[in-house]
């Protein structure tokens, strides 16, 4: 009798050692090993190289009246693809429906708006891509306004585009 409990207590061991080896989680190390490998194994979107997200690094180059609920922007160096010595800053914000129209009210004071059509980048909001790649080649429809509330030196001139129908801002600047 004594044997025969010595041996199911002997049996019952090693299914316990394998149970709580199922449910043990893994290390905290080998939890960012698996993260940074799947992030390896990720691919840059095409176009998106020297795109930036960083509201507080674009308040650095110019203003911003408003907080932005989502931007994109990317900054060209002055050269003779982008207008010979100017630089160039080319920013897609997206403000609150309120703020919105507060931006769009304060720009037509300085110069009424016309209406305009922009090429997409690579790098846009998906929102604004799928507009320009659904329009038949006629590109962003937007409202083009004064930037003077977002010109900070060095930039010194360019437009503000309210993109039709939604609270999407296309900025482009430049400098001197």
């Amino acid at each position: 009798m004594l044997t025969s409990r010595l041996l199911l207590i002997l049996a019952f061991i090693p299914m316990f050692a394998f149970a709580s080896a199922c449910t043990r989680q893994a290390s905290p190390e080998a939890n960012n090993a698996a993260t940074n490998s799947s992030n390896a194994n990720r691919t840059v979107e095409p176009g998106m190289d020297g795109a930036r997200d960083n509201a507080d690094e674009l308040r650095t180059l110019i203003r911003l009246p408003y907080d932005p609920e989502d931007l994109v922007w990317k900054e060209y160096p002055a050269n003779a693809s982008n207008g010979g010595s100017r630089r160039r800053l080319l920013a897609v914000l997206q403000f609150s429906p309120a703020d919105s129209r507060k931006i769009v009210e304060s720009a037509a004071k300085i110069r009424p708006g016309s209406p305009i059509s922009l090429s997409s980048e690579d790098w846009f909001p998906k929102e604004l891509v799928t507009q320009s790649e659904m329009s038949s080649g006629e590109g962003i429809q937007a409202t083009a306004y004064a930037a003077n509330d977002f010109l900070l030196p060095p930039f010194d001139q360019g437009s503000l585009s309210h993109v039709n129908d939604t609270d999407f801002f296309v900025l482009e600047l430049f400098a001197k």
